[in-house]
C-alpha cells in the first residue's frame, strides 16, 4: 500500500478483527488449547505463572501468523508486478469485498448461534494438531497458528490485497496480538468466562459486521 493512512486503517482493522473475534470464535475454538497450557506449562494455576507460558504461546501463534502474511502479501506483490495499475486495483477490491464479505457471515452464523457450518475445524487435520503436544508453549503457538480456522482465513484474504510481505506481515501480527487479549483472559479466568461466552458472542457478532462493512469500504476506496 502506498497510501499510509490506508496502510494504518489496514492495521487497524486486522488488530480489531483478531480482538473482537477472539472473544467469540477463538474462546471457542482455542479454549482446550489454552487451559491445557494453563495446566501443562505452569508449576500451579495462579497469578502470572499462568500469564508466561500462554504469553509465550501467544507469542507463537501471532510469529506464525505473520509468515502466513508475508507469503500471503509477497502473491500480492507478485500478482502487482504481472499486472497493471488497474487491475491489480481490481484485485485488491474483490479480495478486500470477499474477505468483508466472510466477516459478516460470520457475524450472521454467530448472530443465528449457527456452528455446524465451520466446517474447516473438522478437518482430518484438526485431529493430528490436537494429538501433538510439544514441550515448550512458543512451539505449542507456531503449530497451532496453522489449524485451518474461518477467522485466520478471512484476515489471510484481507492481507492478500496489501501488495507486499511487509504489510501483509503486519497486518497478520496485529491480527495475532488482537486474539491475544481474548486469550490471555481465558487463561485467567478458565472454565468461569465460558459460562458466558454466548453474550460474548452476540458482541462479536455485531463486531464482526461492522468489521466487514468497514473492510468492504476500504475496499471500494482503493485506488492506484
Amino acid at each position: 500500500m502506498t497510501d499510509f493512512t490506508s496502510y494504518i486503517n489496514l492495521i487497524i482493522g486486522h488488530f480489531l478483527i483478531g480482538f473482537t473475534g477472539g472473544y467469540g470464535h477463538c474462546i471457542l475454538m482455542c479454549h482446550p488449547f489454552v487451559l491445557h497450557i494453563s495446566s501443562a506449562f505452569s508449576t500451579n494455576n495462579a497469578g502470572y505463572k499462568i500469564l508466561i507460558p500462554n504469553f509465550f504461546y501467544n507469542i507463537g501463534r501471532t510469529v506464525t501468523y505473520s509468515i502466513m502474511g508475508a507469503i500471503i502479501g509477497s502473491l500480492g506483490s507478485l500478482a502487482l508486478k504481472l499486472m497493471t495499475g488497474e487491475e491489480f486495483v481490481s484485485v485488491q477490491k474483490f479480495t478486500a469485498y470477499i474477505g468483508g464479505s466472510i466477516l459478516i457471515v460470520f457475524a450472521l452464523m454467530y448472530f443465528l448461534n449457527i456452528s455446524s457450518l465451520n466446517f474447516l475445524a473438522k478437518l482430518p487435520i484438526m485431529n493430528t494438531l490436537k494429538k501433538y503436544t510439544p514441550k515448550n508453549p512458543f512451539v505449542y503457538g507456531i503449530i497451532l497458528g496453522f489449524l485451518p480456522c474461518g477467522l485466520t482465513v478471512s484476515a489471510l484474504i484481507g492481507a492478500m490485497s496489501s501488495g507486499s510481505w511487509y504489510t501483509g506481515a503486519s497486518m497478520m501480527a496485529s491480527f495475532g496480538i488482537g486474539t491475544t487479549f481474548a486469550m490471555m483472559t481465558l487463561a485467567v479466568l478458565g472454565s468461569y468466562i465460558m459460562r458466558y461466552v454466548k453474550y460474548f458472542k452476540h458482541i462479536t457478532s455485531l463486531l464482526l459486521f461492522f468489521m466487514g462493512i468497514y473492510i468492504i469500504y476500504l475496499g471500494y476506496n482503493f485506488s492506484y
